[in-house]
This record gives C-alpha cells, sequence and structure tokens, in this order.
C-alpha cells in the first residue's frame, strides 16, 4: 500500500476571484511531499473563480462545480467526495485566505497520534458579531452535549477516514454547520487535539451572512442542534 493516497484536501469556493489562485498556490507548495489530492468545490460562483481555478488544473486538483447551496453543503459535499477515494486523512479549509498553510505542519506531525486535530484562532480576525456568536455556540454545545471545543466551527480541522466516515453516517447533506456537528462526533467518541492556530483579516471577498441572512442562518442552526442532539447524538 505504498502509493496510497495520504491526504484529501476539500476547499469550498464561492467568489472568491481575487484571491484563490494564491491559495491554491500555497497549499501545492505546503503539500508537496505528501501524497495528496486537493478536491475544490466551487459552489456557484458568478464571477471568475470557476475560470481561474480551471486554469490551474492538475492531476493533484480535483474541481467539482455545484449549484449553490451555501457553505455548509458545500463543505459535506466535499466530505463526501473525499470519502470516496479512501484517503488516510481529510484536511478542511476554507479558500478566504485567513490561514496560514505554514499551520498544517505540526497537525500533519501529530497525525498518528489523533484521529481528529482542530485549530483554535486565539487571536481570530473576524468582526463582533462572529466572536460574539462563536462564544454562544460553545456554551449551547457544552449545555446541551457536554462537549466543550474552543473553536468548533473552525475550518482548518484534520481527520482521520475512520472518523469522517463514521461521522458522515450522522450529518445530513443540506445542514448549514456540517463541521460544528463533525466536532462533537469526534470529541464524544475519538482521540482529539486542540492546537493553535494563526488567523489572518479578511481582505478579499464578500461576506454573505450578514442582516437578516446572518439572524435566518441562526435560527436554522440553533434548530438543527436541537434535532442532532435529541436524534443522532
Amino acid at each position: 500500500m505504498k502509493n496510497k493516497l495520504e491526504l484529501i484536501v476539500v476547499i469550498p469556493v464561492f467568489n472568491e476571484e481575487q484571491i484563490v489562485k494564491t491559495v491554491i498556490t500555497n497549499w501545492l507548495k505546503t503539500l508537496k511531499k505528501i501524497n495528496f489530492k486537493m478536491i475544490i468545490i466551487n459552489d456557484g460562483s458568478t464571477d471568475k473563480t470557476k475560470e481561474i481555478i480551471k486554469s490551474m488544473i492538475t492531476k493533484r486538483i480535483i474541481l467539482i462545480n455545484k449549484k449553490n447551496s451555501g457553505h455548509g453543503p458545500a463543505v459535506t459535499y466535499g466530505y463526501k467526495e473525499a470519502l470516496k477515494l479512501k484517503p488516510k486523512y481529510i484536511f478542511q479549509v476554507d479558500s478566504d485566505d485567513q490561514f496560514h498553510s505554514s499551520d498544517f505542519v505540526s497537525f500533519w506531525k501529530k497525525r498518528k497520534h489523533y484521529n481528529f486535530i482542530i485549530g483554535h484562532r486565539q487571536m481570530r480576525n473576524d468582526p463582533l458579531h462572529r466572536l460574539i456568536l462563536t462564544r454562544i455556540l460553545r456554551l449551547i454545545n457544552f449545555v446541551f452535549f457536554g462537549v466543550y471545543v474552543k473553536d468548533i466551527n473552525v475550518p482548518f480541522r484534520l481527520i482521520s477516514f475512520d472518523l469522517l466516515k463514521d461521522s458522515m453516517e450522522t450529518i445530513k447533506s443540506h445542514t448549514n454547520i456540517p463541521n460544528v456537528f463533525l466536532s462533537l462526533y469526534a470529541f464524544k467518541n475519538f482521540e482529539c487535539y486542540t492546537k493553535i492556530i494563526k488567523h489572518k483579516k479578511r481582505i478579499t471577498g464578500k461576506v454573505v451572512l450578514v442582516n437578516l441572512n446572518l439572524i435566518k442562518f441562526c435560527v436554522k442552526s440553533f434548530f438543527e442542534l436541537i434535532i442532532f442532539r435529541l436524534t443522532k447524538f
């Protein structure tokens, strides 16, 4: 099994024409010594994102174009596609260039000791309302599930194949917050580790979840958590 695929990197992307080339290039450089593939889920981008990615296609990059359904469903779609290739590990990161690919190195070194390694944005460069929502979510998860994770929804996570395969049986394709459910499942059933990572301010792209859309997202996500607690957890 010398040639077995070691890693799949799942990257959802939506309208990131200004930065997507830089993000992909950085990850290709960081992972060059690993037997990996990158699955990029283009979630219905309306700018030049699709064309830019197509121009960069190599044997390492798999581009999947789909209708827009939101970040959560795009991540779930990517996870399911990754499992089909049966890698040893799956890593998920976003395409907005708020993370340093160099932080992945320390995650990879610990991969044999943990089934799930998740980042913690100790110095988080996001708007105040996102920081508040993270703290509220942290409290809800501790009260409802008895699980305390500092940054439960962070899109910087290394997952073993077995953990992801098991957890995806409990996560619906249309959920808003698959990474929250994945974290809850992992910390309840597997060996997990939290690692502090650097976080950059977003300087490109457009934040979709604002005002009414943000309220709708929060309400739907809260009910998803309740249903998950009652039926799956």
